[in-house]
């Protein structure tokens, strides 16, 4: 399909390493990352390319604080999304390792580059009886699988840019419950004399997949291009805007990303469609869709037809479903307690004006 998934790998990309200076420098350590800004205050992806190698030439020359130890960045997925985030990233001094390597990485790797890997479905899902994985069998029976990332994965990671499709009934990345545990404070700490530590490994999460309540269950609402950033507490179970010394992990996920280049996401839009737009003009919609000739981009972007959805979006169906289930479960709870006041107070509540009820939380 025609799709933007690049470029918002890309912005993602930009604003994550923007944010990481932010959140380093709160917490006391002046960084090289802190040079660059937003990827809406570049005038091109090349120009913040340019700035991002200007500032992997100080990472090489030493001016990394080297109390942080090696920073690792994991990137989900080897779709658009992803590879798109790789593309900015591979102008630091960086180093590509497997999954398997982090443990040493974390334990010897130096200051002066910067670690990366790309986790695969592979790499962190196993079958719940009897362990292994089988793409077949994961596709037509997620619940078979449960998710290691937590165990395997997040412990050594410093930046975590998830670019995954999540579907209801798969395994999350991270749950609330693994936040709980990767956020412990003083959990990772390089002491040195005189230098504040990190509170933990894990600083920053750029969901570019931007799916709420998806494949990370704390990430419940998307960020803005006003508001890039937001803190998840743990001990909280609460997101908010504010300072970036708080505890926690920093987050962006912002659903509109490629608007932060939009010369070059336009342009690359423009130069995909318009070799379809005659066949599109002369197209017999009259047909099945099965028989509507089209070219494979332009077909496999179309979502609805004859008035309802395609062969490749009916999973769309599913998350309606679960959203209307998640909506059911929570007025359903409201209810319930609605039904234990009037109980409660009997007739003397039904005395009460209208605006007194609503007044009530009940949720």
């Amino acid at each position: 399909t025609v799709a933007f998934g690049w470029y918002a790998g890309v912005a993602g990309m930009i604003n994550i390493l923007h944010g990481l200076g932010l959140r380093l420098l709160a917490l006391g350590h002046h960084t090289p990352f802190m040079h660059l800004g937003g990827a809406h205050n570049y005038p091109s992806s090349s120009a913040a390319k340019a700035a991002i190698a200007s500032i992997g030439r100080e990472i090489q020359y030493g001016l990394m604080p080297e109390c942080l130890g090696p920073l690792v960045f994991v990137f989900t997925g080897s779709g658009n999304v992803s590879q798109g985030a790789q593309n900015v990233f591979k102008n630091l001094p960086m180093q590509m390792v497997s999954p398997k390597e982090l443990p040493d990485v974390v334990k010897s790797g130096e200051h002066r580059r910067v670690y990366a890997t790309v986790v695969r479905r592979q790499d962190y899902l196993e079958r719940i009886e009897g362990g292994g994985f089988d793409a077949d069998e994961y596709q037509n029976y997620p619940e078979r699988y449960h998710s290691t990332f937590a165990d395997k994965i997040a412990p050594y990671t410093s930046v975590l840019v998830n670019g995954v499709f999540w579907a209801p009934g798969q395994p999350r990345l991270l749950t609330v419950g693994d936040a709980k545990s990767l956020l412990q404070k003083h959990s990772y700490a390089h002491p040195t004399v005189g230098v504040p530590n990190l509170p933990h490994r894990l600083l920053a999460i750029a969901d570019i997949s931007a799916d709420p309540n998806g494949s990370i269950e704390f990430m419940r609402e998307c960020t803005s291009l006003d508001n890039m950033f937001v803190m998840y507490n743990p001990d909280k179970d609460d997101s908010g805007v504010g300072n970036f010394a708080d505890d926690g992990v920093l987050i962006m996920s912002i659903d509109n990303l490629p608007a932060q280049l939009p010369r070059e996401a336009t342009d690359f839009f423009g130069d995909q469609l318009r070799s379809s737009v005659p066949v599109l003009a002369n197209a017999d919609w009259s047909v099945p869709f099965a028989d509507v000739n089209l070219l494979p981009i332009v077909k496999g972007a179309i979502i609805t037809f004859g008035g309802k959805l395609t062969p490749a979006y009916e999973y769309i169906a599913d998350l309606r479903k679960e959203k209307h289930w998640q909506k059911e479960r929570l007025f359903g709870r409201a209810e319930e307690k609605l039904v234990r006041l009037l109980a409660h107070r009997g007739a003397d509540c039904c005395k009460l004006p209208i605006r007194s009820l609503l007044s009530v939380s009940f949720l």
